[in-house]
């Protein structure tokens, strides 16, 4: 059976074909087409992208959609085809509409040897605090060598949840001991989280771009993810959020990354935060807050997270030390407000307890108070980065490349020319020994197929200036 999308967009398509629209007309907006043909904005926005994708129409940025000159399209495009039928191989479409093929691939082609690795989820291992933690380790198993014979139990380390409590402050929150688990990585905290507040076949609201470990996650757990556009500088559209939980009456949850989204790098202003948690009130929803760059601000104050504000316990709030601290430990924590012991016991039943020898080492090293000059240092190199490698992408990558410049974290997300695939481009980096995150991970329907996330969280030199003219110079091969 075709999705909702396929349809309505055969529809308009056999109108298209039929000379009901005319070449240049403009076509209803993805609101009224919503409307009129009862369907979510999001089936909406499929069914132009689809459409686009077959030449019928094309969208005119802060304009609309309107015909495209199809005929004239069809026919260049046939000839191309032609043209090319020899030259490469073609890119099997049908398996990139599928996020698990998708990944499946990308996970492929970074397997293999690299020497610039652009795609990674952490920053360079020396500028973590890595020696300053093995001496701690050390020391701790010379006083201490039972630590590792002894079967960990409870909630998290007494002493590292009294850190991040302390440290927790600096984000607004004010949570006690009983509030906090400690799981394995913001990983599982996000899984026990949604596990918590959803059933299969619920849905819940996520960012679009999002992070496509979230969408596996989603899919994984047989729960409907629903794409709101994020907005650079804003985060995610509360206009759109509005309309979507109106029109859509299964969703039990938001998911969002309020700061330092992933890949767009952007930070909700406070006032769309606190806007954020009454329409989560407004509609009795959970909101999952995933804060796992909140320390990674290119600024000197680190933003206030959602849960700050929260006084009915509907916030759940997810992060971790893997972005900023400790990437190899994997520790991450939740404080689940009014679904916190739901979340204990998901927690119990799935991985019963996180290892104690790691809490223990990141809870002296917060204690010892060299976290902070730690964070500033970090931050200071991820911001430095920033106009160097848009400086380089100018210089390299052909023109119509638009960059998104982020306020926090260690990520670029770079707009290309309309008619580049950043996968099929990913594919030619790779026999060079670069990788990145093509864009078209960041969404279940593989839109953002000419975007593409570039990782900067590491020393510059020329090998990052050289490895950017080499995907500027595939780029405009292409």
């Amino acid at each position: 059976m075709q999705h909702s999308y396929r349809q309505l967009a055969d529809a308009i398509g056999a109108d298209i074909r039929a000379s009901r629209y005319q070449v240049g007309e403009r076509l209803p907006s993805v609101r009224l087409i919503a409307e009129t043909q009862h369907v979510s904005v999001s089936t909406a926005i499929r069914c132009y992208r689809y459409l686009e994708s077959q030449g019928l129409v094309e969208a005119r940025s802060k304009s609309g959609i309107y015909v495209a000159d199809w005929k004239s399209r069809q026919t260049t495009s046939t000839v191309t085809q032609k043209k090319n039928s020899q030259a490469a191989p073609a890119v099997e479409y049908d398996k990139l509409m599928s996020l698990q093929h998708r990944m499946t691939e990308l996970y492929s082609l970074t397997a293999q040897p690299l020497h610039l690795g652009l795609h990674l989820a952490s920053a360079a291992p020396e500028w973590y605090p890595c020696e300053s933690l093995a001496k701690i380790a050390q020391r701790l198993l010379r006083q201490d060598p039972m630590l590792i014979g002894v079967y960990p139990g409870g909630t998290g380390l007494p002493a590292l949840k009294t850190s991040l409590i302390q440290w927790l402050k600096n984000a607004g929150m004010d949570l006690q001991a009983n509030d906090l688990l400690i799981t394995n990585g913001s990983t599982e905290a996000l899984s026990v989280a949604l596990r918590a507040v959803a059933q299969p076949g619920d849905a819940v609201i996520v960012e679009s771009p999002v992070y496509f470990g979230l969408l596996q996650m989603l899919e994984n757990l047989g729960i409907k993810a629903i794409e709101i556009p994020c907005v650079p500088g804003q985060g995610i559209s509360l206009e759109a959020l509005e309309y979507a939980l109106e029109h859509q009456g299964t969703v039990r949850a938001i998911v969002a990354m309020p700061n330092f989204q992933n890949p767009l790098g952007c930070a909700m202003p406070d006032k769309n935060k606190k806007r954020l948690l009454r329409l989560v009130e407004q509609y009795d929803l959970a909101l999952i807050e995933d804060d796992v760059f909140g320390d990674l601000s290119h600024q000197q104050e680190r933003p206030q997270a959602i849960k700050a504000w929260d006084k009915q316990g509907r916030v759940i709030y997810c992060g971790s030390c893997s972005k900023s601290l400790a990437p190899a430990f994997r520790i991450g924590w939740i404080a689940g407000g009014r679904y916190q012991a739901r979340i204990n016991s998901l927690k119990l039943s799935a991985s019963l307890i996180t290892p104690l020898f790691e809490q223990a080492v990141l809870a002296e090293f917060i204690q010892s108070g060299a976290l902070p000059s730690h964070l500033r240092k970090l931050r200071e190199r991820l911001a430095a980065n920033i106009p160097l490698a848009t400086a380089a992408i100018s210089r390299h990558f052909p023109l119509g490349t638009q960059v998104i410049s982020p306020a926090g974290g260690w990520w670029l997300w770079l707009e290309l020319p309309e008619h580049i695939d950043s996968l099929a481009l990913l594919r030619q980096a790779v026999a060079k020994g670069i990788a990145f995150t093509p864009g078209s991970l960041f969404s279940g329907s593989g839109k953002y197929a000419n975007y593409l996330r570039m990782h900067i969280g590491r020393p510059w030199g020329r090998e990052m200036e050289q490895g950017i003219k080499t995907l500027g110079t595939l780029i405009s091969e292409m």
